[in-house]
């Protein structure tokens, strides 16, 4: 098993709407190639966990960083041999809207989210990084 959580920046021209189609696309591409995982989008970043054999992860992940739709593409941490966080998800995605949403409603989103996923309960060096980099994109207002 191969995790790796990357962070990037979406070009100035995406919408809210394009990440819907890039979603669908992508739950289809992640079944087919056993990948699980999950994406966050929200003031124009992403934020996204990827995790299966490792050969499908780094093809997937080579693909990603040659997509135009993004830049400043940071690789956050990546770890080997660990069981998954996502299991049954294709790629669990929340759409946390543009800036609306107060810290309370935000900070329930995310726990009913990610309890859904048992992250908490199983051991990785995955999930300090992780939710360190949810935290900063929801809260952070720059």
């Amino acid at each position: 098993m191969h995790s790796l959580v990357y962070r990037s920046q979406a070009i100035d021209t995406f919408a809210v709407s394009d990440i819907y189609k890039m979603l669908s696309d992508a739950r289809e591409f992640n079944s087919r190639h056993n990948i699980t995982g999950c994406l966050l989008y929200h003031n124009n970043q992403f934020l996204q966990l990827l995790e299966g054999e490792e050969k499908e992860v780094e093809k997937l992940f080579k693909r990603i960083s040659k997509d135009a739709r993004h830049h400043d593409l940071e690789i956050i941490c990546e770890e080997r041999g660990f069981s998954r966080l996502f299991n049954d998800w294709s790629m669990a995605f929340h759409d946390y809207g543009q800036n609306g949403s107060s810290a309370n409603l935000k900070l329930g989103q995310i726990d009913g989210f990610f309890e859904k996923s048992n992250t908490f309960m199983k051991p990785t060096k995955l999930a300090i990084p992780f939710f360190t980099n949810v935290k900063d994109i929801l809260f952070n207002t720059n």
